[in-house]
């Protein structure tokens, strides 16, 4: 049994029939007069002022001759009855666990009031019925559904959440059904796609805007969300359609060549045609396996030539002179070889850190 919500009462919904009966005693006219001219029998009339019965098609009509009030004022008045009717059987049909998901949900919750995705509702049956409705599903109990969609690759040590990941995953999917893309992603198109996102990189603000629209050209829905507590997700990459993709990266680490691999990584999973017949693809922290070593492979010889890199190691010159060098003959910000030799432990971690770049990501309703 659904918990009571505090509100609207259906004691104080106004029916139809209501303003019938106060027309009647305006115009003083009888219920058996209004009967006869509307074409209705009276007992009719009667149970509808009495809110037993609704206003039909006929009557709306059959008022409309008989008091001079046109049709559509009376269907109006009925389907707007009928929401609010149908908004208290909503709260009704709340349920505790559905209560007890909605509270764990409060970072996202507050996330999506920020953007203006869901209303301020005044209690929280209302709010819960907001954000089913945004997030798509009758019920919030059913996200946790949506968790298991794709390959769901997260390791077991981290915390996870399967309402706040599928609430997650929900938010991506009703943010890209809002964006229509007038490109084709075309696979033969990704050299030069790797080309225009090494010029983006070399801004240290926020590359959101420049990335969407890069992306757009290209068949790519890309967006740049926030990460919630229970959902240690890097990015998730999806099909739109047949012929093209989205993309989602995280708010969750600031560092720019932190973000930028993980970009080129979601590349290299469209590249590798690693989709095959899914239709999304989740990438969370501390993930390994074949598919996802490949995606790595990719990103680090898109991002660097690797025989370049090769005779660039084997000079065993690691000074920032020779770093910068070498990043511009490879046309990438200096911070992205100096993440790759400090990931790969030829350089102290702490060493250039004055290179490095952060962003501060904003939330867009991109």
């Amino acid at each position: 049994m659904g918990a009571k919500t505090i509100g609207l009462s259906r004691d104080l919904l106004i029916h139809p029939g209501e303003t019938i009966a106060d027309i009647l005693e305006e115009r003083n006219i009888t219920q058996k007069e209004l009967a006869r001219r509307a074409g209705v029998s009276e007992p009719f009339l009667c149970d509808v002022i009495r809110g037993r019965k609704d206003i039909s098609k006929g009557l709306a009509k059959g008022l409309e001759y008989a008091l001079g009030v046109k049709s559509s004022f009376w269907l109006n008045l009925q389907a707007n009855y009928d929401a609010e009717l149908l908004m208290l059987d909503e709260e009704d049909s709340i349920e505790e666990e559905e209560r007890s998901v909605y509270v764990k949900m409060k970072e996202i919750v507050d996330c999506l009031k920020k953007q203006s995705k869901i209303e301020q509702s005044k209690t929280e049956g209302e709010a819960i019925i907001s954000l089913r409705k945004y997030l798509r599903v009758s019920r919030l109990t059913g996200l946790k559904s949506f968790a298991t969609d794709g390959a769901f690759r997260i390791s077991g040590k981290i915390a996870v959440d399967p309402d706040i990941l599928g609430a997650w995953i929900c938010m991506c999917q009703a943010d890209s059904s809002e964006r229509k893309l007038s490109r084709k992603f075309d696979k033969a198109k990704m050299e030069k796609l790797i080309r225009s996102l090494k010029q983006i990189m070399k801004n240290h603000e926020d590359p959101q805007p420049e990335l969407v629209d890069l992306f757009a050209d290209y068949g790519i829905d890309f967006s740049v969300a926030p990460n919630f507590k229970g959902a240690p997700i890097q990015g998730y990459l999806a099909k739109k359609n047949d012929e093209n993709y989205q993309i989602v990266l995280t708010f969750r680490g600031s560092s720019a060549d932190i973000f930028w691999f993980s970009l080129f990584h979601e590349l290299g999973h469209i590249a590798n045609g690693d989709m095959g017949k899914q239709k999304s693809y989740i990438d969370g922290e501390n993930v390994s396996g074949e598919r996802e070593n490949a995606a790595d492979e990719f990103a680090r010889n898109a991002l660097i030539d690797p025989v370049d890199y090769d005779l660039f190691i084997q000079k065993k010159d690691f000074g920032i002179r020779a770093i910068k060098a070498f990043a511009d003959s490879q046309d990438i910000p200096d911070y992205i070889v100096i993440a790759r030799l400090q990931h790969e432990q030829k350089i102290p971690s702490t060493r250039f850190a004055k290179y490095k770049v952060t962003y501060k990501w904003m939330i867009r309703d991109v």
